[in-house]
């Protein structure tokens, strides 16, 4: 898509339960997780990555109070980032329509999603690559 600077997604990286405040780690897929955003570029390239948040946080809060949300929000950049449905559309943030009802709004949810797949396959490939040895089966 024109003008695309990166996409966002957040992928789920299984843990054993911590000791402390351990619910805050269960996903809703009930799984002890820590939730890791990525950004990622045309080239495959991580651009910026959040690795802090417990799995029960949603993507569109760890999106919210990330750096990266307020360097954009006080500079906009020369482009947009893809996102799906659970991140807030913004000037710079470019979401699919919900129901798409006409040709051209089928035409660019198929693109965004097109755009979309190759880095956030990336995050998934990486989440895989370093889960929890002990949790089974992989994501």
């Amino acid at each position: 898509m024109p003008n695309t600077i990166g996409v966002i997604d957040c992928t789920h990286v299984h843990i054993l339960a911590p000791r402390q405040r351990e619910w805050e780690y269960v996903n809703r897929k009930g799984r002890h997780s820590i939730n890791v955003q990525l950004v990622g570029d045309a080239d495959l390239a991580i651009t910026n990555c959040v690795v802090r948040w417990p799995g029960s946080v949603h993507d569109a809060r760890i999106f919210r109070e990330s750096r990266l949300f307020t360097e954009f929000q006080n500079n906009r950049p020369d482009g947009v980032i893809l996102a799906d449905s659970a991140y807030p559309l913004l000037p710079w943030v470019m979401t699919p329509f919900p129901k798409a009802n006409t040709p051209s709004q089928m035409r660019y949810n198929n693109a965004h999603g097109r755009t979309r797949s190759m880095p956030n396959n990336t995050g998934l490939y990486c989440a895989t690559q370093y889960r929890c040895p002990s949790q089974s089966p992989p994501l």
